[in-house]
């Protein structure tokens, strides 16, 4: 479209200066005319030329034959020096389409040979050389270049930027697109996170749950044995069942509570399991988070929030503690916790099922959690998970 153009204005600056270059002369033979008039159809033909979709091809042979034009206006015409402002317009041409500097050298090359020529036939045929008009209409020609060649660098810079705007177009409607995919496949992530999480804790209220229950229609079952028998061990056996009963129960409303709270976020839980421990147990806890929660994966969340679960039950049931410390950290490499109580402790620490279940989860995801006690200074949870790099040890 602008080629286009600045064709169309090229072809009406050629053909006025053909009409100013057959008015100008005194006496108008015939001659005259008839190649003004063909100048002026073959400027046409080459305009056909320039606008066509091959203009890289063919503006060779388009400007040779405007040069043979301009020269033809040199042997009619001797003397005037307007056939330069016709060389300029062709200089503009050059410069705006042409790629090679090889082509634009040997233009330039023949131009000056050409020049040299018609001063010297002009000289010829007048006995005179006008050197100022000369001078200021090759000063013509040379604006001419320099102003062919900045918009010749023009359009290729709106090109590049074109092609540059259409590419970030593609590019970013492909980040879109993998952003949805990434949105779609995390959430398939969170989902089947979720569903792995419920069977856990199924597979949980099974095994303790479960294990509580039968022991308590075992002992029920001794006690209606022993309610005729020994009396006084019925009613221990009894307080007993009553004791399993409570702690089934307890264990049981706090998984329940877990899976509805599975979609809060990961301090809003932690937060309503503490103050729910504080009200059936009496357990007074604090929690301390340092850093960004948001950066703990969802997965992750789940199983920390199991873990200091499992750890402030074990708090409660084993070491009889009244106090438990909830201590995160999370940075842009680790996640570190810290859960300590002030129970009974332990000389020695025998993992049963909670804590076999809590390294499982922490292993699951390439970390590391240890188990300290000592008698009479509590229990400490020890837990380290990696966040961009993940190393499983063989154990």
């Amino acid at each position: 479209m602008r080629l286009s153009l600045l064709s169309s204005i090229r072809l009406i600056m050629f053909i006025l200066l053909s009409y100013i270059y057959y008015i100008s002369a005194e006496n108008h033979t015939l001659l005259q005319l008839t190649f003004v008039i063909a100048a002026a159809l073959g400027f046409c033909i080459n305009h056909f030329l320039l606008v066509t979709p091959l203009v890289k091809k063919y503006f060779i042979l388009a400007l040779t034959l405007d040069s043979v034009f301009i020269l033809g206006f040199v042997f009619f015409f001797p003397g005037s020096t307007l056939y330069l402002i016709l060389f300029g317009v062709n200089a503009v041409t050059l410069f705006l389409i042409a790629e090679s500097k090889r082509i634009i050298w040997g233009f330039s090359l023949a131009f000056f040979i050409m020049w040299a020529l018609c001063i010297s036939y002009s000289y010829r045929m007048t006995g005179s050389i006008d050197v100022m008009e000369n001078i200021i209409n090759f000063a013509f020609i040379a604006f001419e270049a320099v102003v062919g060649r900045l918009i010749h660098r023009l359009i290729h810079a709106q090109e590049k930027i074109e092609i540059q705007y259409d590419e970030l177009q593609e590019t970013h409607h492909a980040l879109k697109d993998a952003h949805e995919q990434l949105h779609h496949y995390s959430k398939q992530v969170e989902e089947l996170t979720l569903i792995q999480e419920r069977n856990r804790i199924s597979r949980e209220i099974h095994d303790t749950v479960g294990h509580k229950m039968t022991a308590l229609l075992v002992q029920l079952q001794v006690a209606k044995e022993l309610q005729n028998i020994q009396p006084e061990k019925s009613e221990q056996t009894i307080l007993i069942c009553e004791e399993l009963a409570r702690n089934a129960l307890q264990e049981l409303r706090l998984s329940v509570r877990t899976l509805k709270d599975e979609n809060r976020s990961f301090i809003a839980t932690t937060r309503k399991i503490l103050n729910d421990y504080q009200d059936m147990t009496g357990l007074k806890s604090s929690f301390h988070l340092k850093g960004d929660a948001s950066q703990i994966p969802t997965s992750v969340q789940l199983d920390l929030t199991r873990i200091i679960q499992e750890s402030i039950t074990n708090a409660v049931r084993h070491g009889k503690a009244t106090e438990c410390n909830v201590s995160i950290e999370v940075s842009d490499l680790t996640i570190e916790a810290l859960i300590k109580d002030n129970g009974t402790g332990s000389p020695e620490v025998s993992p049963g099922f909670g804590l076999k279940n809590m390294r499982e989860r922490v292993y699951e995801h390439g970390g590391q959690i240890t188990f300290e006690s000592n008698p009479k200074e509590g229990f400490m949870v020890k837990m380290s998970l990696p966040l961009k790099e993940i190393q499983w040890q063989m154990r």
